[in-house]
């Protein structure tokens, strides 16, 4: 028959390093998640530095302008609003007929277009006809905005 002490003592060895392991996953994923915190914050204050040495942005009018494209399940709506000829918004305002389970990823989509300053940026993955409904409604109000392409003037 086994030691008691020698049982505990191996339990109490086992559980001290699940806790270090534990901790060292849950330190990572704090240490990832500020990291990527950081370089949002980097890209975007050089995209602040780049657009404070240039007169104007790519985008030849400034206002708000709407589009609309055929998502997943019907017709979305996009507003694009450009300041200084920057898209500083992008706002889906109707998509009645969209799953809201594959929508919401494919929203995360308005961010992207904001920061690339085009609608040229991949579709989301597994929420693909909701991403095109999105990226095909900005086109459109770019367009409207006296626009030539995605991309600017």
């Amino acid at each position: 028959m086994s030691n008691p002490v020698s049982r505990n003592a191996n339990f109490l060895l086992k559980l001290a390093n699940a806790c270090a392991v534990a901790a060292l996953v849950l330190g990572y994923n704090a240490w990832a998640q500020q990291a990527q915190a950081n370089d949002a914050q980097v890209r975007e204050e050089m995209a602040q530095a780049q657009r404070a040495g240039e007169d104007r942005g790519p985008y030849a009018t400034d206002g708000v302008f709407t589009g609309t494209a055929q998502g997943y399940g019907g017709p979305v709506t996009t507003q694009v609003t450009i300041e200084d000829g920057y898209i500083t918004a992008v706002e889906v305002t109707d998509h009645a007929g969209e799953t809201s389970a594959y929508f919401s990823q494919a929203e995360a989509l308005t961010q992207k277009i904001v920061e690339a300053q085009t609608t040229d940026v991949d579709t989301v993955s597994g929420a693909t006809f909701s991403s095109a409904g999105i990226l095909n409604g900005a086109t459109e109000a770019l367009l409207q905005s006296g626009s030539t392409s995605e991309g600017g003037k």
